[in-house]
């Protein structure tokens, strides 16, 4: 079928197809290989550029695979993520609850509002929803973070802390995706606990089949000294 421009009409996906996609990204994305993940994204946006799901997961990944780029790279990719999920947080009436979730997450992520990602992390708990911790103690995390490196020590601090429990009430065992384990590590770094982030660290690069020593890791091995 061809629209009046002439050009053909692109379908959604089926739904056999989509989880196909989804399952074929998720072995990417637990190892931490967004580069490898991102590929099959935008093939995948390429033949159905109108689905919500391709462009959720090409947003999410071109902006987790710029954290791994230099500064100017990181810049661009990451204003591209949001430019795209931006719009999709105002579509999700009648979309998948953990997909819908993923969006607002990842927005706030790649925007870096991490106190926003905190606040929608407790709405979600309130209404029963138990990732509504996961938002909170990574926001928490990420918020201790930028503290740390402004150098307000003390605030860090106490998001860290905000982070840590969080995360205790999210209750990471069973959790195979590494980067809530490194979330942990770097709350437990950043709070002063050298030993705990440690273990919490190894079992981040466990998951991931990645050395301790990856780049990744970096930030948590200078904080405890190792």
């Amino acid at each position: 079928m061809k629209t009046r421009k002439g050009k053909h009409k692109r379908e959604n996906a089926d739904p056999q197809w989509l989880e196909s996609f989804k399952a074929d990204i998720q072995k990417h994305i637990l190892r931490g290989d967004y580069q490898g993940g991102l590929k099959i994204a935008r093939a995948a946006l390429a033949r159905f550029p109108r689905e919500l799901t391709c462009r959720y997961q090409y947003a999410k990944l071109l902006g987790d695979w710029a954290d791994e780029l230099p500064e100017k790279r990181k810049a661009r990719y990451k204003k591209e993520a949001i430019q795209i999920l931006r719009p999709l947080t105002r579509r999700l009436a009648g979309r998948d609850c953990e997909e819908s979730f993923g969006i607002c997450l990842n927005y706030y992520y790649q925007a870096q509002a991490f106190p926003q990602m905190v606040r929608f992390g407790r709405r979600q708990a309130r209404r029963g929803v138990r990732k509504g911790h996961y938002a909170q103690a990574l926001g928490a995390c990420l918020e201790a973070q930028r503290l740390h490196g402004r150098a307000q020590l003390t605030s860090s601090r106490r998001w860290a802390q905000r982070s840590i429990q969080a995360w205790s009430r999210y209750d990471l065992s069973g959790e195979r995706y590494y980067f809530p384990h490194y979330s942990l590590s770097l709350a437990l770094a950043l709070a002063g606990q050298p030993k705990e982030a440690l273990k919490r660290l190894k079992c981040a690069a466990k998951l991931s089949q990645r050395p301790i020593k990856d780049w990744e890791f970096a930030d948590v091995r200078k904080l405890i000294g190792c």
